[in-house]
């Protein structure tokens, strides 16, 4: 919940500070004196998109901050500890700085945070539920949605993996066919050209190859001449070649090692030295051999100019030519075996349709069982807010045609206005008004599910009065007890069913118009709820508004 507010500059707001409680806390005041900027504020506070407008007029930003206390079995804190972004105690800081421009910064826990990070952590803990959240009701996702909550997760989960593999089995078979296809559409051109390919017969740096052997051919006498001379000044019969002269060297330094470790040294090294030159000798031979071959030339060219030519057609290095040939060879051969794989996936897509079909009927019976459970416990809150002569039914249609990873089923909040007739959408029976009281008894009822730990309701009153008000008040005081609500009312019953009231005020200070907020104490409160009554100087009025917060026990 949050324990501490403060806004700074937040359009009619110069200066707000605010020590919050648990429960239900009602806002109240004349119309126009700034609830909705609160609202405002803590829809900012959560992530809202800022506007310009929002800061104060002659500002150059405004701020709004707050400290939230969570549980640690909140779910949020699995999220900030995952962005690195949990404190050490139970407090978690907000701060939200928007400029005159309307660029704004976030802060949580004191690091500076992307807008979509703000807004990820405002869903799991603010709910805001306006004058127009109704809307929402009329979707048919969101009525799907209203029946799953109630559904076993495992079996919402299973039915969601049963249509991945049923989409992972089509797409197989589809890939299949369609490779298949193209491979059908291009077998001859394929064979043709593996095996002009297999005929050449490419290995990477095959080229470079080629070319060495072509330059050996093209250079034979030359090569044979440098051999020849390299040999004879290594091993040859001149009287100071290589091996003599080493040798010479070697009898000079033979026991000179005993005189002086230079001599040692130097005669352990040309020893070294004697193998090599014969090595060197031995690799020299077969350059003698080579032979001008005018024949083998034009082949070896020939060779080469034939796997340019390849490369440049198919856009590749001679690497590249070798993958090629692997997998015209892949495609030539799955063609042959295509019937079996095709066989086998048609099978295992027929098993994936029918494990699908047998947890959407599971699903489709579980959402019935949910729907009339749902419908049971709607009944008393709708009595109690006003709609007892509404009838209300979910229809759930089982539609193998519109499958899609929710399951087969349609679901429809359905209602008639009087028992007796005829069950319509809801969109053509419900009101605004009684749609946003649908909401509430939805939501006073468990029907959706892991709601936020704060919830702000905005003149979800609208349109209501007498008993119908005092219902709504005690059905928010009850959702209050298990969440922190702020609600914005102009209802006397429902800010005298809140657990704390705030009175929000416009004032003229220093010639501007500037809004007060503050909280009230009991005499407060009788005093704030007289005026909601009509008049706060009014003796029975005021008696009538003790008497009412009497009523709600609220001290």
């Amino acid at each position: 919940m949050i324990t501490a507010l403060h806004i700074r500059q937040f359009a009619l707001i110069d200066a707000l500070d605010l020590h919050c409680e648990a429960g239900m806390t009602a806002f109240t005041g004349e119309t126009g004196a700034g609830k909705s900027i609160v609202v405002d504020a803590l829809g900012a506070l959560f992530g809202a998109r800022a506007r310009a407008d929002w800061v104060r007029h002659g500002a150059e930003k405004a701020e709004i901050s707050a400290v939230v206390e969570l549980p640690r079995a909140n779910r949020a804190w699995a999220w900030l500890r995952d962005a690195e972004l949990d404190g050490e105690d139970d407090a978690l800081l907000l701060r939200r700085v928007i400029n005159a421009d309307g660029r704004s910064r976030a802060w949580i826990n004191g690091t500076p945070v992307a807008l979509k990070q703000l807004q990820a952590l405002g869903n799991m803990l603010f709910d805001l539920h306006g004058q127009h959240e109704h809307q929402t009701l009329l979707q048919p996702d969101f009525q799907r949605q209203l029946v799953d909550c109630g559904v076993d997760a495992a079996l919402l989960a299973a039915g969601e993996e049963a249509w991945q593999r049923l989409q992972q089995a089509r797409d197989a078979l589809a890939e299949l066919e369609g490779r298949q296809q193209q491979v059908e559409m291009q077998a001859g051109w394929m064979r043709e050209q593996l095996q002009r390919l297999e005929q050449l017969d490419p290995e990477p740096d095959g080229v470079e190859r080629l070319s060495q052997q072509v330059a050996a051919l093209r250079n034979a006498s030359a090569i044979r001449q440098r051999a020849a001379s390299a040999i004879a000044l290594l091993d040859g019969e001149e009287d100071h070649h290589a091996r003599g002269t080493i040798a010479a060297a070697l009898h000079q330094l033979a026991g000179g090692a005993a005189l002086h470790p230079a001599l040692g040294e130097a005669e352990e090294i040309l020893a070294q030295i004697e193998p090599l030159l014969d090595e060197a000798v031995r690799l020299l031979r077969p350059a003698l051999e080579v032979q001008a071959d005018e024949a083998e030339l034009d082949r070896l060219e020939g060779r080469i100019a034939q796997l340019q030519e390849a490369m440049r057609r198919h856009h590749c290095d001679e690497a590249g030519l070798c993958r090629l040939m692997e997998q015209w060879r892949n495609d030539l051969a799955a063609q042959e075996t295509a019937e079996w794989d095709r066989r086998k996936l048609t099978q295992e897509l027929e098993e994936a349709e029918q494990a699908w079909h047998a947890q959407a009927q599971a699903l489709h019976d579980a959402r019935c069982r949910q729907a009339k459970a749902l419908v049971a416990a709607l009944r008393p809150l709708l009595d109690r807010l006003g709609l007892a002569t509404m009838q209300v039914t979910i229809d759930v249609a089982y539609q193998p045609e519109a499958a899609n990873r929710f399951g087969c089923d349609r679901v429809r909040f359905l209602a008639a206005s009087n028992p007796g007739e005829p069950f319509r959408p809801l969109a053509d029976i419900a009101s605004g008004g009684e749609l946003s009281r649908m909401v509430l008894a939805l939501k006073g009822c468990g029907a959706l599910r892991g709601a936020p730990a704060i919830a702000v309701f905005d003149e979800v009153d609208v349109g209501i009065g007498g008993e119908t008000a005092w219902c709504v008040g005690e059905l928010l005081a009850a959702m209050g007890r298990e969440r922190q609500l702020f609600v914005i009312s102009h209802l006397p019953q429902v800010a005298a069913s809140a657990d704390h009231q705030v009175a929000i005020t416009k004032q003229q200070q220093g010639g501007r118009t500037v809004t007060r907020v503050a909280a009230l104490d009991r005499a407060g409160r009788e005093r704030e709820i007289a005026r909601m009554l009509g008049d706060s100087r009014d003796a029975t009025t005021r008696d009538q508004a003790r008497k009412m917060l009497d009523r709600t026990h609220a001290y």
